[in-house]
C-alpha cells in the first residue's frame, strides 16, 4: 500500500520533528506561526493514522468519529486561516501584505461556511483499497465554492510572498494538488494533505534561513 496507518504516523513524526526544529530555530514572531504549520500537519496525519486504525481495526471503532471531524477540522477550518497568516506575518512588502489581508478575509469565511458544512450535513469515511475516502453530503454548488476558494486561499498565499523560499513551497503545494487531483480524485482531501504534509517540511528550511545571521532571504523591494 502506497498510504496506510504507517504512512500516516510516519508523516506526523516527520512533521512533528520539523515543526520542533523550526520552533528550536525561530528568532521571530513570525517564525512561530510558520513552526505551527508543520507542527498541525503531525497533528493532522496522526488523527489521519487514527482514522485508520479505526476503520481496520472492530477495537478502535470508537475513535472513528473523533479522529475523523479532528481531521477535517483541521483541514478545512484551520488551514485557511493559519497558512496566509503565517506568511502574513513575516512579510515586509507593504503591498503584498494588502494582498495576505485580502487572502486572510477570505480565509476566515472560508472557514466558517467548511465549519457550517461539517456541522450540517453528514460526514462519511471508509477505506477504498489503498486511500482513505472522506465525503461530505453538502449540496454540490457548495463544494465546487468552497473547493476553488479553498485551493486559492491555501496555494495562491505562499506564491504571492516575496521569499523566494516561500514561493518554493507554494509551487511544491500546488504540484501537489494537481498531481492529488488529476490521479487520486476520489480521494483528494486524504492524498492532497499526505502530500502537503511532506512540503511543510519546507518551513523548516525557510526559518532556519531565516534565522542566520545577516541571511539574505531573496526579498524582492521594488525599486
Amino acid at each position: 500500500m502506497c498510504f496506510s496507518a504507517t504512512a500516516s504516523f510516519g508523516a506526523a513524526a516527520a512533521t512533528a520533528v520539523g515543526g520542533g526544529v523550526a520552533l528550536a530555530s525561530a528568532r521571530k514572531t513570525s517564525h512561530l506561526l510558520l513552526a505551527a504549520i508543520p507542527l498541525s500537519f503531525a497533528v493532522h496525519q496522526s488523527a489521519e493514522g487514527v482514522v485508520w486504525l479505526a476503520l481496520s481495526h472492530s477495537q478502535y471503532a470508537t475513535f472513528l468519529r473523533p479522529a475523523t471531524f479532528a481531521f477535517l477540522t483541521l483541514a478545512k477550518v484551520a488551514w485557511p486561516i493559519l497558512v496566509p497568516l503565517a506568511f502574513l506575518a513575516g512579510e515586509p512588502d507593504e503591498r503584498r501584505k494588502a494582498w495576505f489581508r485580502a487572502l486572510l478575509v477570505i480565509g476566515v469565511i472560508l472557514a466558517a461556511a467548511l465549519g457550517y458544512g461539517l456541522a450540517a450535513y453528514p460526514v462519511s469515511v471508509n477505506i477504498d483499497g489503498p486511500h482513505i475516502q472522506y465525503g461530505l453530503d453538502s449540496p454540490l454548488p457548495f463544494r465546487w465554492v468552497t473547493d476553488i476558494t479553498y485551493a486559492i486561499v491555501t496555494v495562491v498565499s505562499p506564491l504571492i510572498s516575496s521569499n523566494r523560499r516561500i514561493r518554493l513551497l507554494g509551487w511544491t503545494v500546488l504540484a501537489s494538488l494537481i498531481i492529488s487531483k488529476l490521479f487520486f480524485f476520489a480521494y483528494f482531501i486524504s492524498v492532497w494533505c499526505f502530500f502537503a504534509a511532506w512540503c511543510s517540511l519546507v518551513v523548516v528550511l525557510i526559518v532556519r534561513a531565516d534565522s542566520r545571521p545577516s541571511a539574505n532571504l531573496g526579498v524582492e523591494v521594488a525599486a
